[in-house]
């Protein structure tokens, strides 16, 4: 057992199984990076390779992700139905596809004119996030804005059945927490103003119920359905919110990563360069303990504590905060006040920190695109 064992290791390890890891990344790349045809032809020279098991099924999920998600749906049905996707991958994630393939592809109809609607401020004075009025199933909400939230949309247990919403089998993992947990279920449709998503995925859980106790909302619109309707487009002073079929086409700032569905944008603290993820559903910015492995503490670092709600617990944690922290990204720029730095790992391993709703507050309008990956900042 034990040689067998070393066999396996050893192959894992061979060169050839490292040039193909190399390839395996490099389609994914291309895939975050919106080079969907450059991932096609990755993903067709990788399945005429020889690899590994884990690598086949690394394919074969990228191939679905890439077809599925890029609104490709006879490419999509032809990837599940193929025998390579049927052979290599497992079980449960080919049930959960299977599943998928049933529903309609999600579909964005359009009105004439895109609308000015009023934006939501959701929550206290400088702990808020962005919000908009939304019609679920033909029920009348309030949808908070959460472009981290990539794959689904998110519903409670208790609205998901005044929804009516159809469950897919599929229970996912929230956050990594084991005990929080949500099944996939389908919104029929999704409608902003006059701009209607039809079959929306979305999880169904009552991790954010702690959450909604202080920022009342109803339902997470996620990134799903951020890439299917254009440019968003807030104004801050105005407090109104677009979205627009017609693009700005800028070019691409920001980082979509396959791995953890996260949005990334590059810039500078202070003049030290950062990265750091874009969170449309996160009310504060904060740097992480990658940001301080790189610039250790100093004289304007204050000490301080601070408290944490996520999932199923709340716990408090020792902090360090900056007074006033200069940030530059896409050519603008801004002051924020009492910016915490985290001594203990939280959330993405990625990146410097996030980027929050009090520093896009700052700017007099804020347009991101979660398809063509852009973001523009103009005081």
């Amino acid at each position: 057992m034990f040689k067998l064992l070393l066999l396996l290791f050893t192959l894992l390890l061979s060169p050839a199984s490292e040039g193909n890891w190399t390839l395996i990344r490099e389609a994914r790349t291309c895939f975050e990076t919106g080079r969907h045809e450059a991932c096609d032809s990755l993903i067709s020279e990788l399945q005429g390779l020889r690899l590994s098991r884990l690598q086949r099924r690394k394919v074969c999920t990228l191939l679905l992700d890439n077809t599925y998600h890029t609104g490709r749906h006879e490419l999509f049905l032809a990837a599940l139905d193929s025998k390579y996707v049927r052979r290599n991958l497992a079980r449960g994630d080919y049930r959960y596809w299977r599943r998928v393939s049933r529903i309609p592809p999600t579909e964005a109809v359009w009105p004439a004119v895109p609308e000015v609607l009023p934006l939501r401020i959701i929550g206290p004075q400088g702990h808020s996030l962005y919000g908009v009025d939304i019609t679920v199933n033909g029920k009348p909400l309030v949808g908070m804005i959460d472009n981290c939230s990539c794959h689904y949309c998110s519903v409670s247990t208790a609205l998901a059945e005044e929804l009516g919403i159809r469950p897919i089998g599929k229970t996912v993992k929230l956050n990594g927490n084991k005990r929080g947990k949500a099944y996939i279920g389908v919104l029929d449709s999704l409608s902003i103003g006059d701009l209607v998503v039809k079959n929306v995925l979305c999880d169904v859980s009552d991790h954010l119920e702690a959450v909604k106790a202080s920022h009342p909302f109803d339902i997470v619109i996620g990134g799903n359905v951020l890439r299917r309707i254009g440019d968003m487009v807030i104004d801050n002073e105005a407090g109104s919110i677009v979205f627009s079929k017609k693009t700005l086409d800028l070019p691409r700032n920001v980082i979509w990563t396959y791995e953890n569905h996260d949005y990334y944008v590059e810039g500078s603290l202070d003049g030290k360069s950062v990265t750091m993820l874009l969170d449309t559903g996160g009310t504060n910015t904060h740097l992480n303990k990658a940001f301080l492995d790189r610039c250790p503490a100093d004289s304007t670092y204050v000490e301080g504590t601070q408290e944490t709600k996520m999932v199923d617990r709340v716990w408090t944690t020792r902090v360090y905060v900056i007074p006033k922290a200069h940030f530059a990204f896409c050519g603008a720029e801004c002051d924020l006040p009492d910016v915490t730095i985290k001594l203990e790992d939280y959330g993405s391993s990625r990146g410097d920190g996030s980027f929050g709703v009090d520093a896009l507050r700052c700017f007099k309008s804020v347009v991101f695109n979660a398809a063509k990956l852009y973001l523009q900042l103009n005081n």
